[in-house]
């Protein structure tokens, strides 16, 4: 993968169990407004409930993905889609949160049924670190 065109995330399309150290949460990723928007609903049951969502959309004339993430914890982050060593992601323009970090979310090892997610940050977009790592797994 080189670019990321109007499709690259068509893949996280479904509902997904996910599944994580010490975890367990249902995201639910659909195509509205026209096929034009992605929407996440990510609902998170154990450890505790913790919910959030997403809004993904593909600018044509920039050629480039750009997300909004909003959580119950008053989070609201901006994102912009990238490629990492050859996988979709999408990563914070910018530093976010105290200290400041570049925060990114990577996909890879995508099936149609399934992909590994992690999230990571960094001080400086060089060297990153692993925060969380979900295996996501669709629901039949």
């Amino acid at each position: 993968m080189d670019e990321l065109g109007a499709d690259a995330f068509d893949f996280w399309i479904g509902v997904w169990d996910c599944e994580f150290e010490g975890g367990h949460a249902v995201n639910t990723v659909s195509r509205e407004f026209d096929g034009k928007v992605l929407t996440e609903r990510f609902a998170m049951d154990t450890p505790q409930v913790w919910n959030g969502t997403s809004v993904s959309v593909f600018h044509p004339q920039l050629h480039v993905w750009q997300q909004t993430w909003v959580d119950q914890g008053g989070a609201y982050w901006h994102f912009v889609g990238e490629i990492v060593d050859g996988d979709p992601a999408f990563a914070t323009p910018g530093p976010v949160d105290e200290p400041p970090l570049f925060k990114r979310m990577v996909f890879s090892d995508v099936t149609h049924d399934s992909f590994s997610w992690r999230w990571e940050s960094s001080p400086d977009r060089t060297s990153w670190t692993e925060n969380w790592a979900i295996r996501y797994t669709r629901r039949p």
